[in-house]
């Protein structure tokens, strides 16, 4: 600590008095001399806070059974019964019956917001709903408000949550496999942000690190999902295993199509795939909640996909969109030799054959576009590329900060080149 600096008695840990360098300016910022008058001393304080992150992510029994608790007490406030809940639509729509069957059951007294899902309901004006009901509901500053839904869900109540009342608890229920191992593990929350003037939308423009008091993981929800939506989910989960775990890319190439069939719902391979994955993602973002560090190689597959997933709005699903610029990235990393053509096949077998995401999509043809992403990421990255590739074997990275547009053009024209040979190869089936 700075000697300078004179501690306060009643918070000696904390606010601390300090005068400044003697200036050598009047108030009109001319010069002076020291004959005019003396110099005066300028003070200041200064306040050290170091705030205190703890939150839970906790793999859940069924948590609609009735004799499970959770749900409706957990880390509610004494004597407290009844429960804000933010709930997705579709959720609404296939358990919406058991969700109430089981408040009125333990005699939880709910307030139902139910708002659609989607990258295109993801904006201020959901956010807007939620801070209306929550000001007639009369939500209490120690209350958890209760998300249960898929990311899109969980970002806008966090965000709401960020806000009301300056902050006020959250939990997490998410109930799709993407939101299982992506959005609840984290403390980010967005929205999406249209410009007033231009309407362009900037994905995730808005937003707060607002840590969730918890996250309850029940895989029973992705038994609701569609074929779709489950594929949409191994988007981020592949995206884990290329740049940090080989083990679990070999889960994926042998037992992919059958946890797709299954919808996760065994045990063994599909409970090692959600732990490895959260656990993957945990050791990721842990000590970097706040991202002092910008070398994040969670951002593996998040710098062409923004701009893919807010040109085709509703159309490509966030995983799908991670995937193909995971597969861009493949080709980047192998034009500069750092991974060889067969590891580069095997990749494309386990994302197209073994999980059925998508490589290509038509906008990876206009390089003008895919430089743009480069340029957005740099801004967002605060100056520098760092955009992570692979490197090595199977689950290593690195990062580069040179990508050039010459490098991009020439992975663009391999990958509509492998497109159009894959494509044809199934015409000929």
């Amino acid at each position: 600590m700075d000697a300078k600096l004179v501690p306060l008695k009643r918070a000696p840990e904390n606010v601390f008095r300090e005068f400044l360098v003697e200036c050598t300016c009047d108030i009109s910022g001319s010069q002076r001399s020291s004959e005019d008058s003396p110099p005066r001393k300028h003070l200041q304080w200064r306040n050290f806070f170091s705030l205190q992150i703890q939150y839970t992510v906790r793999l859940c029994e069924p948590l609609l059974e009735t004799a499970n608790p959770l749900l409706g007490e957990y880390l509610s406030p004494p004597n407290s019964s009844r429960r804000f809940c933010i709930i997705d639509s579709s959720v609404w729509q296939n358990q919406g019956e058991r969700i109430r069957r089981y408040f009125e059951t333990r005699k939880v007294t709910c307030r139902y917001l139910i708002l659609n899902g989607g990258e295109e309901n993801k904006d201020v004006k959901a956010v807007f709903q939620v801070l209306d009901a929550l000001c007639e509901f009369g939500l209490h500053r120690r209350e958890p408000i209760l998300a249960i839904g898929g990311g899109v869900i969980l970002d806008i109540a966090g965000f709401a949550a960020s806000l009301y009342r300056r902050g006020v608890p959250y939990l997490r229920v998410p109930t799709t496999l993407l939101a299982i191992v992506d959005a609840s593990v984290g403390v980010k929350t967005g929205i999406d942000y249209a410009h007033t003037r231009t309407s362009e939308r900037f994905k995730n423009r808005m937003g707060a690190f607002y840590a969730p008091l918890a996250a309850l993981l029940d895989k029973t929800f992705i038994a609701t999902q569609d074929e779709r939506n489950i594929i949409n989910g191994l988007g981020e989960i592949l995206k884990l295993a290329l740049v940090r775990s080989k083990e679990l890319f070999c889960l994926l190439e042998d037992h992919a199509s059958e946890l797709i069939r299954t919808k996760f719902q065994g045990t063994g391979v599909a409970d090692r795939v959600i732990e490895l994955s959260i656990e993957i993602m945990l050791e990721e973002l842990g000590p970097n909640l706040w991202e002092t560090k910008l070398e994040r190689c969670v951002d593996y597959g998040h710098t062409f996909s923004k701009i893919l997933e807010m040109s085709c709005l509703g159309d490509l699903f966030h995983g799908e969109a991670v995937n193909i610029d995971g597969f861009l990235c493949v080709l980047l990393s192998e034009g500069r030799g750092w991974i060889n053509s067969k590891q580069r096949s095997r990749i494309f077998h386990v994302m197209r054959d073994c999980c059925r995401l998508p490589i290509y999509h038509p906008l990876c043809e206009d390089v003008d576009i895919l430089w743009q992403a480069i340029l957005d990421g740099t801004e967002h990255r605060d100056g520098l590329q760092r955009i992570p590739l692979l490197r090595g074997d199977i689950g290593q990275h690195t990062f580069v900060n040179d990508l050039t547009r010459e490098e991009v053009a020439a992975a663009s024209r391999k990958l509509s080149e492998i497109n159009k040979s894959f494509t044809e190869s199934l015409a000929f089936r």
